[in-house]
């Protein structure tokens, strides 16, 4: 297999197309596909589903193998867990954004300080300052998460790089499902002018990113678009991920210069 490389600075005018990664086998099809973000995450194990240790220590090889240049992405579970189950897993420092959930945390008055904690561990344990995505729920009241609000007052005040609003159970529905363009507009406008780049993701399909690309987040994440049958569980396809950033591409490009550019 030739060197995968791909420019890593993030083009701050366009959005980014996040793509999760379960394991070595889908990188290739995901960056051929497009991706500008490389996420590493189990989906078997939920919305933030995080991979085991001989997985994690596989992607990396392979990254390093294929001169993968991409940002790195890994999703870490909920902070519950971490705490409930004293997880210890060393984040190599090639690892850009670290995500983490709240669920099961609305009812603790010690979930800010866990959170803290658990920063501080990760990063003494890896010897590098990640950049770090608090993740709100858009159906928080099943997840018995904090309310998106409270997750995006907490990162603007505990240095997050971001904020990614998302859907815990993908049964509860879909994110534009969950959460109106207009609540979606007014917390990506909170979470701008508190410096935090904005992500969305939650069952996204071709079809949202018209009223998606009018919101202008700065990062769309997928799993399930980026599946054999929607199912984001299956494996990924090459074919599905190309046909959804051809989709962002014209989306964007039609809003902000109406003309193409990708």
């Amino acid at each position: 297999m030739s060197q995968i490389r791909k420019e890593a600075a993030l083009n701050p005018h366009q959005t980014q197309l996040l793509v999760s990664v379960r394991n070595c086998e889908e990188i290739a099809p995901a960056i051929a596909g497009g991706c500008d973000i490389l996420d590493f995450k189990d989906p078997a194990h939920g919305a933030l589903g995080q991979v085991d240790e001989t997985t994690l220590r596989a992607v990396m090889e392979y990254c390093q193998q294929y001169s993968v240049t991409l940002p790195l992405s890994m999703a870490l579970g909920e902070l519950c867990e971490w705490k409930r189950e004293q997880k210890g897993l060393k984040i190599p420092p090639e690892i850009t954004y670290l995500k983490i959930g709240f669920s099961d945390s609305s009812g603790s008055k010690n979930w800010s300080s866990d959170w803290q904690n658990l920063i501080q561990r990760i990063e003494e344990s890896s010897g590098h300052q990640h950049q770090w995505i608090a993740v709100a729920y858009a159906d928080w009241k099943q997840a018995d998460s904090l309310a998106p609000d409270e997750v995006l007052e907490a990162a603007s005040e505990n240095r997050c790089a971001g904020l990614l609003i998302d859907t815990f159970s993908k049964q509860n529905g879909r994110l534009l499902d969950l959460l109106p363009p207009d609540t979606l507009g007014e917390i990506i406008e909170r979470a701008k002018s508190s410096q935090l780049k904005i992500a969305l993701a939650g069952s996204l399909r071709i079809q949202d990113l018209e009223i998606l690309s009018d919101l202008a987040p700065d990062i769309i994440g997928i799993r399930g678009a980026a599946c054999l049958s929607f199912n984001r569980t299956s494996v990924i396809q090459e074919s599905a991920i190309s046909s959804f950033r051809k989709q962002m591409c014209f989306r964007t490009d039609s809003i902000r210069s109406g003309r193409g550019s990708c």
